[in-house]
């Protein structure tokens, strides 16, 4: 039996085919590889350096419409306590746990800013409170309490500080935060952390004004980053991690390789047609 080899001449264009697609690979692979560097916070920075916050970069929140307040009054008398608070029913811790231990207790419990700027306390009635800070807040409602009661504590929290986080992060979603400060990168450890694919230097944080959204842009590769005005965040800021161009290449690789291969496969085919 006699076989006939394959000209050369096509043997070559196949090798030259298979070269070209794995060099065509080879090189998108490694335009979109991440260094070490691109994935390190502070990269930067040196060994036991100092990194100096001004108190001007920590902007104070004043309260808005539809904020939600936790109010607690209190008095030497429990009875008449229970009177200012009379959600939390005469067991005052248990209640306290009770009815804000969750968002929805919050939500159902808590003292909503109406659309004139009040919230509407039991006895005490309405309050002004918009467009103040919780301190401020917290001495309106104070003096109010005044009025009504010898020896009066008035403690005032906002139970609505919540922040989302959306993009390259392991657990996107809403998260609310109960301390006075929040920063940047206690959002993205409650979500867990950044994903493989995250982009540390371009993290967006999108912030609601008067003069309506505001966008910050952060570089987490550079301490630069812990002077910005949007490292401490605000309520209903969001946060946003775009993705590294590696993840593009991940999601299209096999459409590229497809494609390369079904035009490899063509080539050879008209190459053995011409012959």
């Amino acid at each position: 039996m006699h076989f006939q080899k394959a000209p050369k001449s096509n043997i070559y264009k196949m090798n030259k085919s298979n070269l070209f697609l794995f060099f065509f690979l080879f090189t998108v692979a490694i335009s979109s590889c991440r260094t070490r560097k691109e994935m390190t916070f502070l990269n930067n920075s040196q060994n036991q350096e100092e990194i100096t916050i001004e108190n001007s970069i920590i902007t104070t929140y004043k309260l808005k419409e539809n904020d939600n307040l936790y109010i607690d009054i209190q008095s030497l008398n429990p009875e008449v306590s229970a009177l200012f608070n009379p959600s939390k029913g005469a067991g005052f811790t248990g209640g306290t746990s009770q009815n804000y231990g969750d968002i929805s207790g919050q939500f159902l419990n808590g003292f909503q800013i109406d659309m004139m700027g009040n919230v509407t306390l039991p006895i005490i009635g309405k309050i002004n409170v918009i467009n103040r800070t919780v301190a401020e807040a917290q001495n309106e409602i104070q003096r109010k309490a005044d009025e009504y009661l010898n020896n009066a504590t008035v403690k005032v929290k906002l139970l609505s500080f919540k922040v989302t986080v959306l993009g390259e992060v392991k657990n996107p979603g809403v998260y609310y935060n109960y301390h006075n400060h929040f920063t940047i990168i206690d959002a993205i450890s409650m979500a867990s952390g950044e994903s493989d694919y995250s982009k540390i230097s371009k993290f967006r944080v999108i912030r609601s004004t008067e003069k309506g959204n505001k966008i910050f842009q952060l570089d987490l590769n550079k301490k630069e980053f812990m002077t910005s005005e949007a490292y401490y965040l605000l309520p209903n800021d969001v946060v946003y991690v775009e993705p590294h161009a590696a993840k593009s290449l991940k999601l299209n690789l096999p459409i590229f390789t497809l494609v390369l291969s079904s035009v490899s496969t063509l080539i050879l085919l008209l190459n053995f047609i011409e012959k």
